[in-house]
C-alpha cells in the first residue's frame, strides 16, 4: 500500500502533457468505487479541460490559484441530498470518491491536488455560477490533476504521539 503513503498534492504541473480523457474517466470511475452510506447513489463529476472554465474557477478562492498552471480538474459534487436516504452523510461519501481519485491519480504517475469547496457558501456559489449547476448541486471539491512538474518525497506525517489506545 505503499500508494497511500506515496500521494502528495501535487501544485505544479508539466503543461507540455495533457492528461486524456480516458484517464480522467477512469480516475472518476474509481471514484465511483468508493464507499458509500447505505448505497445512495448521490455523487457525480464534472470533468473539465476547457481552459477558459479554469482559468475562471482559479479565482474562485486562494488555494485555487493553482489551477492556473493546470489543464484539467474534476469537479466531485452531490445533486439533491434532500432525495437520499442519509442526506447527512452526502458529504462523507464525496469525500470518499475525492480520495479514492487522488489514490488513483498517484497509481498513474499523475500529480493531483484537492482544493476543497464545500461547506464554504460563497465559494460553493461561485463554482454553481462558472459550471451553470443548480441550486441542488452540492460541489465539494475540485481535485486539479495533471503530469507532475515537480518532485515531492513521500511524507506519512504520522505521529505516534496522536495514537490513543483504550483496551
Amino acid at each position: 500500500m505503499d500508494i497511500i503513503l506515496n500521494r502528495r498534492s501535487v501544485r505544479k504541473y508539466d503543461l507540455t502533457k495533457k492528461v486524456t480523457y480516458e484517464d480522467m474517466l477512469d480516475l472518476c470511475k474509481y471514484g465511483e468505487a468508493a464507499p458509500s452510506a447505505r448505497r445512495q447513489k448521490g455523487r457525480e463529476y464534472i470533468i473539465i479541460d476547457d481552459l477558459s472554465i479554469i482559468s475562471k474557477l482559479s479565482t474562485i478562492s486562494k488555494g485555487a490559484l493553482i489551477l492556473q498552471n493546470c489543464e484539467s480538474c474534476i469537479a466531485v459534487i452531490g445533486r439533491n441530498p434532500e432525495t437520499l436516504v442519509t442526506p447527512d452523510m452526502q458529504p462523507q461519501d464525496l469525500s470518499a470518491a475525492t480520495q479514492n481519485i487522488l489514490l488513483m491519480a498517484t497509481e498513474l504517475g499523475l500529480g493531483a491536488c484537492w482544493n476543497g469547496i464545500h461547506p464554504q457558501i460563497n465559494v460553493v456559489e461561485r463554482i454553481r455560477k462558472i459550471l451553470e449547476l443548480d441550486e441542488n448541486v452540492v460541489p465539494l471539491s475540485l481535485i486539479h490533476i495533471g503530469y507532475m512538474d515537480e518532485e515531492k518525497n513521500p511524507n506519512s506525517g504520522f505521529d505516534e504521539n496522536r495514537v490513543f489506545y483504550f483496551k
